[in-house]
């Protein structure tokens, strides 16, 4: 397991802030979160951040894949609030798990009933310090990035 710090391994960036963090060393994880996403905005990044090889992406995905695929770059769907958990893992097959995204019941039958199916599928997962807790040992034996919510830190 990695444990992925948001604001220095993983960063969002957007229209405004596309350059923002360019001073930092290496960049895991960028979250590409523009509100009219162009070929242009996504070059931009790719540009400024040429050492980072993931990015994580919420929806448009066409547009996305429209250029990160001719790129050596892989990109990672995020869900989303609200979106079906079943049918979000059906339509996507590189997947950051927002644990803190999920409804209730959801949250409760990923981490305690198939949190282990769960992680043999996906990469990345973010969740909240006391969820890690709970199932650290789990996460422990899992080859993946774990991102701890942080308040300070909105994606």
């Amino acid at each position: 397991m990695r444990l992925t710090k948001l604001g220095t391994d993983y960063i969002c960036v957007s229209e405004d802030n596309v350059t923002e963090f360019i001073s930092l060393p290496r960049v895991h994880l960028i979250k590409m979160k523009f509100f009219n996403p162009t070929v242009e905005k996504i070059n931009k990044v790719l540009d400024a951040y040429p050492k980072t090889r993931r990015f994580v992406i919420e929806d448009n995905i066409r547009v996305y894949n429209q250029v990160l695929k001719r790129t050596n770059k892989k990109f990672y769907v995020e869900n989303t609030k609200g979106t079906g958990f079943i049918s979000f893992f059906r339509k996507n097959n590189k997947v950051l798990l927002n644990i803190l995204k999920l409804s209730p019941f959801e949250k409760q039958f990923a981490l305690s009933v198939c949190l282990e199916d769960i992680l043999r599928n996906i990469e990345v997962i973010q969740l909240e310090m006391e969820d890690f807790e709970e199932y650290k040992e789990i996460f422990e034996k899992w080859s993946g990035n774990v991102i701890i919510h942080n308040d300070k830190f909105i994606t």
